[in-house]
């Protein structure tokens, strides 16, 4: 069993160290907590008002007073419930990430039918927008937001997900980032593909792709290669602290 460097922890030993930590890092990922609401309803509306005015124009166009005119309340009580545009935001996010990883749970055993069907409903097709803007703003609040969706993937990879177990690769870092990547790409790109495709929006176009990204996770999607060529293996990256020493490779 090959161990980690000078302090000999065993590999098994080093991923139930990261799993820990991730867990610890997902935790850490919720905004600080306010007091409880003392009108939750009136909060969760002005909450939903913001997830929708950030995905629409951004977050830096989204003033309080906008956010505070579409819940139909006063800018002073959008402060009063949440103390601050950038509180607002991260209790946003929280929402919007444990909304959307609910969703995927729920559905997992649906997979890949159930894609666009998911995308026909409207808040779930907001909070996929919101997804995607806070994940390309690049201030500390959108880093902190992709690395936490990077961290939840390593959980996935660690633990599996609702009966599916996925490969684990020792730079399960990379491998994470790798999945996150691949799995942003439709939303980013969707617009694109939608003239391409001749779809008439994102759940036409979801549902029409998503078969063949399935089949990509669970099949990839290089038949064979040339029987000279010797790829380099997911361990073989340069300069990855997670990789073992050429000659550990076997």
């Amino acid at each position: 069993m090959r161990a980690d460097g000078a302090k000999g922890i065993s590999i098994p030993g080093v991923h139930r160290l990261t799993r820990v930590l991730n867990v610890c890092s997902i935790l850490n990922m919720r905004s600080p907590q306010r007091a409880p609401h003392t009108a939750p309803e009136t909060a969760a509306r002005i909450r939903d008002a913001a997830i929708s005015a950030f995905a629409a124009q951004g977050f830096t166009k989204t003033t309080i007073r906008a956010i505070a005119s579409a819940a139909e309340v006063s800018p002073g009580l959008v402060i009063h419930h949440f103390g601050s545009k950038e509180a607002l935001r991260a209790q946003c996010d929280d929402h919007v990430f444990e909304a959307l990883t609910a969703r995927k749970r729920e559905n997992a055993h649906k997979v890949p039918l159930v894609v666009g069907e998911l995308f026909g409903d409207p808040v779930m097709r907001t909070q996929a927008e919101y997804l995607l803007t806070s994940m390309l703003d690049p201030s500390e609040p959108g880093q902190r937001f992709f690395t936490h969706y990077v961290e939840t993937v390593e959980t996935f990879i660690d633990e599996g997900i609702e009966g599916y177990v996925l490969r684990k690769f020792d730079d399960r870092r990379a491998q994470a980032a790798t999945i996150a990547a691949l799995a942003l790409a439709p939303l980013i790109l969707e617009s694109k593909m939608r003239q391409l495709l001749g779809t008439d929006g994102v759940q036409g176009t979801m549902t029409r792709i998503a078969p063949y990204l399935f089949d990509l996770y669970q099949h990839g999607f290089i038949e064979s290669v040339p029987a000279q060529h010797e790829p380099p293996g997911p361990r073989a990256t340069p300069g990855s602290q997670h990789d073992p020493p050429a000659e550990q490779v076997p």
